[in-house]
């Protein structure tokens, strides 16, 4: 009885003991952003770490550290979701799914020859928009992880959120083969010009006079 009694004992130490270790990890990882400034982008307004402020360009659609839009952009993407996430699908090299301080996201990396250095693009939601933060990296970073924590829980499940990119690349890789085609016939003199439109009721093409 007593050596079952001391195993008991010992397991609950141990159980403490781990317990006491994720507590001070997650302590030590977490970030005081309470001195940090803020930017809205889009309809939120996300903490800006102090290495990133003063940015090149800042705007309603966009916050911009540097000229180049791979060192630190947040971005505001609703309006352009179709073509931009199609474009990162097809040139970035490696695309995970991934959970980033409650939100589901996708977490896109790859390698810039040019720049000689590795290139992350986060995608997540905020409310019902959409936003990417792009950085110089491949991890996802504390301190990427306390930008995206500052901004609204998304509105859409997990499943949503998933289906709402996917079909979004779906209509991309529809319109990119309709382009395709229109450059495969040639041109008129009639001063016509086709076009191709994504909408609620579904994607439409014809021609303009």
């Amino acid at each position: 009885m007593k050596l079952l009694y001391d195993g008991e004992n010992m397991m609950k130490k141990i159980i403490i003991f781990l317990l006491s270790l994720f507590i001070l990890m997650s302590c030590v990882n977490a970030i005081d952003t309470s001195n940090w400034t803020k930017a809205t982008v889009g309809y939120e307004m996300f903490v800006i770490p102090p290495q990133y402020e003063n940015p090149y360009s800042s705007d309603f659609n966009m916050y911009e550290f540097d000229e180049d839009i791979d060192f630190f952009t947040i971005r505001y993407i609703n309006p352009r979701i179709m073509d931009i996430y199609g474009y990162d699908i097809e040139h970035y090299s490696k695309i995970n799914k991934v959970k980033v301080a409650g939100h589901d996201a996708v977490h896109f990396t790859t390698y810039d020859r040019h720049d000689e250095a590795n290139n992350s693009k986060l995608w997540f939601s905020a409310g019902e928009e959409f936003y990417y933060i792009a950085w110089r990296g491949e991890n996802i970073t504390p301190t990427i992880k306390a930008i995206v924590k500052s901004a609204s829980d998304s509105k859409y499940t997990h499943d949503e959120f998933y289906d709402i990119l996917n079909q979004e690349y779906q209509n991309y890789k529809i319109v990119d083969a309709i382009e395709s085609q229109r450059y495969d016939y040639p041109t008129t003199d009639s001063g016509s010009h086709s076009f191709v439109s994504i909408g609620t009721n579904g994607i439409g093409f014809g021609i303009i006079s």
